[in-house]
């Protein structure tokens, strides 16, 4: 997976966050507000055009998986996890607290890199693009697919996206 589509895949992770930032005012009005909405906005419009591309020009092959397993809940526990704290201290008008805020955004955004778990994405789930972790010639995988429920042996038309992480195509 390239560098740009991690980032891409990393802030539009926050998007939601981001444009409740700027409607709560969160680091003030003006430049800091307008500049949540433009980022916010900016990678939700390069997901969709970079999911289009996955769907569209990426080479496929037919892949056998095994022992799906539903990692949709990992989605759910990145928001409630993350995003719940930051709406909590929404109200900063401190500047310490704003402080405080920003840092502990960055610190779950270098765990969220470090761990490289860019599947993990609450707008993918929203557009319907379920997690699955599955077995691959012996190797656990993640599968990136719009079926709601995977079958414990199934041969699915994959896009290799990144390292042993695959989205299902439909060409």
């Amino acid at each position: 997976m390239s560098v740009a589509a991690r980032i891409v895949l990393f802030v539009s992770s926050y998007a939601p966050l981001l444009i409740l930032f700027a409607v709560l005012k969160s680091f003030g009005p003006g430049w800091p507000s307008r500049f949540c909405v433009i980022v916010g906005i900016g990678s939700v419009a390069l997901l969709i055009v970079g999911w289009m591309v996955t769907q569209r020009t990426l080479a496929f092959n037919y892949l056998e998986f095994e022992g799906a397993r539903s990692r949709d809940a990992d989605v759910m526990a990145y928001v409630v996890s993350y995003v719940v704290p930051f709406a909590a201290a929404t109200n900063a008008d401190d500047p310490a607290t704003r402080w405080a805020l920003a840092l502990f955004a960055a610190l779950i955004g270098v765990l969220y890199i470090r761990a490289a778990v860019f599947y993990v994405h609450p707008l993918l789930l929203l557009a319907g693009i379920h997690v699955y972790e599955a077995t691959h010639e012996g190797v656990p995988t993640i599968v990136l697919t719009r079926q709601r429920h995977l079958r414990q042996q199934c041969r699915l038309q994959v896009a290799r996206i990144g390292p042993n992480v695959y989205a299902e195509v439909h060409r």
